[in-house]
Formats: structure tokens, sequence, C-alpha cells
């Protein structure tokens, strides 16, 4: 008998030949059982809950204690902070602010008052008298019209809005980074004229009133007016002025004028006598931009970001009018008072003021308003009066 060492089996399929094979078979080692790691303590709901908000209450903290940090650092930072950048536009907010009627708080309750006294001290209001001194090139086509396309760009990069040949006036778009707005070229400064309610002490008139009842082409916004609560009807004027001859309102020693004489130059300045320059139409508000076609305003000088309406005067007459939209984010926040000077020099002001902004800062043209004023009212606000372009039709 054989020994066998290992464990053996025999082939049985191969047993119908009288053979058998032999194979080799080792034993399978058993299975060793895999140990279950062992389950955790088990906590009662009371301590999970416990253990939950005090992990929420400590990342709460931290969050909120980051955050107050961030913010003091930004504030010191702001109110005390050296940075250019930083000090430009701290103070362009204050001036933006407080060159409102109902926004001042938005300095007065994020700024010290010492602080907002010196940024609004810093103010540029220049009372020296200027006259446009009329000599350049009058020709039929002063404007350039015969080269000019609705649509496309003049020389200086502004698409033309409005090219109108008979009337003799030109409408341009004029944007950057911060506006959108409207300039109005007219050729000749005798057309330009002051327009004033008919309702004095009561109500003023919409802009597009204005411009049916005068048979004008264009017209703009022109004298501030008292506006308790921000809900005024423009009944009041602010300051003095005089349409076609005829006076209304108390002359302010703070304003200065902006105005044309007889001759049709637009002159602009601190003056209590007006007959002396023999104003014919002119208004009183601030600041003046442009004398003797230099800028004496650099900047938001004082004045901040907002709606503007500007109007300048060529040494060839042409007449500049210009509206910025703004207090519109997103569309136009506004512009400075830099900004609209360099426009108006662009096209070779000599002498330029402002007239009043914010929501009053409205264009209309053809019987339409042609900006985005930034009040609700669609017929823009009521005006106690408006610079306005006669029509040649009349």
């Amino acid at each position: 008998m054989v020994e066998i060492s290992e464990e053996e089996y025999v082939n049985l399929d191969n047993l119908a030949d009288g053979l058998s094979e032999v194979h080799k078979y080792k034993s399978k080692p058993p299975k060793k059982e895999k140990k279950q790691p062992a389950p955790p303590p088990v906590e009662d709901d009371g301590q999970k809950t416990e253990k939950t908000k005090f992990k929420k209450s400590v990342i709460a903290f931290f969050v909120f204690s980051l955050v107050l940090l961030l913010s003091v650092v930004s504030y010191v930072t702001v109110v005390y902070g050296n940075i250019p950048f930083v000090v430009k536009w701290r103070n362009i907010w204050i001036e933006t602010a407080m060159t409102t009627d109902q926004h001042k708080w938005l300095a007065t309750a994020f700024f010290p008052d010492r602080l907002v006294d010196e940024v609004m001290a810093a103010q540029v209001d220049v009372k020296d008298i200027g006259v446009t001194d009329i000599y350049g090139n009058q020709s039929a086509d002063v404007l350039g019209q015969e080269y000019l396309v609705e649509g496309e760009k003049d020389k200086f990069g502004n698409e033309v809005f409005a090219n109108n040949v008979e009337e003799g006036v030109v409408i341009l778009k004029v944007e950057s980074t911060t506006f959108v707005g409207k300039l109005v070229l007219v050729d000749d400064p005798s057309r330009v004229f002051l327009g004033a309610t008919d309702y004095k002490g009561s109500r003023g008139e919409f802009i597009c009133d204005y411009l049916e009842k005068e048979n004008a082409v264009v017209g703009v916004n022109a004298s501030g007016f008292i506006d308790t609560g921000g809900t005024s009807l423009g009944g009041l004027i602010s300051g003095q002025c005089v349409s076609q001859g005829e006076y209304w309102g108390t002359y302010k020693s703070k304003y200065t004028l902006l105005g044309f004489d007889t001759d049709n130059r637009l002159v602009v300045g601190g003056m209590d006598n007006w007959e002396d320059y023999n104003i014919r139409d002119g208004i009183q508000f601030r600041p003046t931009l442009i004398l003797n076609g230099q800028k004496v305003v650099s900047d938001s000088a004082g004045w901040g970001l907002q709606p503007r309406t500007v109007v300048g005067q060529s040494a060839n007459g042409v007449v500049m009018l210009l509206v910025i939209d703004g207090r519109q984010f997103g569309y136009s926040l506004g512009a400075t008072m830099e900004d609209c000077a360099d426009i108006l020099l662009q096209y070779g002001a000599v002498t330029a003021g402002a007239c009043d902004g914010g929501s009053s800062s409205v264009i209309a043209y053809n019987g339409e308003i042609i900006n985005e004023p930034s009040t609700d009212m669609p017929t823009g606000r009521y005006l106690p009066n408006a610079w306005l372009v006669r029509s040649k039709t009349e």
C-alpha cells in the first residue's frame, strides 16, 4: 500500500477509460472573521443638540467678529486714511450727498462733521465775470452739418443723435465710464432765450409744455427752486431770473449770473446789476465752469457726481446745452463739473456755467423728452423756467 503524503482526489470522469488521474489538492485555510468596529458611544438627543448649538454659536461668533473687524478697519481706512484713490471717492461721496436737497444724511450719518466741513470747504465757486467775445467763423453752416450723419460719430467720437439742418440744431450723445448725456449745438444764439412759467408763485410747467407754448425746438431746465420735501411744484424760484426783459425772484449773492446780453453773448459771474451788462435773459445758479476759454474747475470741484445741466458758448456764437443723466446705477451715475467743462471745451467753449441739476435735469426735442431724468415723473419735474431754442419756423 502506497502512502499518500498530501490529500489526493480522483477524477471520476476518466474512470470509464480505466484510467485514474490524481491531482494534488490543498485544503483552504478557514476564513477569518472580520472584526466589527466597536459602535460609538450612544449620545442622547439632548447631548447632540447641545453640541450642534455650541458649534454653530462658535462659527457665528467667529464670522460676526471677522465682519465687525473688517468693517472697523474699512471705516477707519475710508475716514482717516490717505490712500489717494480712497480719498478721491470718499470726498465725491460726501460732495454728492451734500449737494442734494434730500440726501445730505448719506454724508452726515457716516462721516464726522469735521471731515464733512473740511471737504465742503474746498468747493470751488468762482465769481469772476466772463463775457464771450464772438469773433470766429459765423458761416451759414457754422455747425458743420453738411458732414454729419445721424447714427454715425462726429470728429470727436460722439454719436450724432439728430442733425436738423432746417432748425440749425445738432444733438450729440456723449458718454463716459460714469455718465450718459446729450449735447445740443445751436447755430444762432439770438434764438436762445429763457421761458418762464405762467403760474409764478404757484407752480412751474413741464419742459414739453414750454416747447409748445413758445414754439421751441429744443429746451432744457434752467433755475433752481424751493423744494421742501422733494415734492415742490416749482412755483417758487431760487434766486433771480429775467425772461425776455421780465424779472422774477430775489437776487442771491451766493449765486452767479448765467445769461445772454442784447448782443447774444453768454455772460457769467457774480454781479448784482444785470442792467449794466444789458442782460436780456438770464438766471442765477452756480458754479462757473469756463472763463476766457479756460476751465476754472478741476475734478469734482466740491460738487460731487450728479445729473447736470450746463450752458456754454463758443467764439463763433454757437450755444451749447449739455444735459447729463445720473443717479441711475448700471446706466449713468452722473458727471463731475470737470467732466462737463471738458466736453464743452472740446467743442470750443469760451464761457460756460451750470444750471440746476439733479432730478430737474431734462432735455426735450421736437416735443419729446430725449434723456432719462432721475425723477419718476415721465413728464420731468415742474420747472420755474427753461432755456429754449426758438424754432426757425416762427
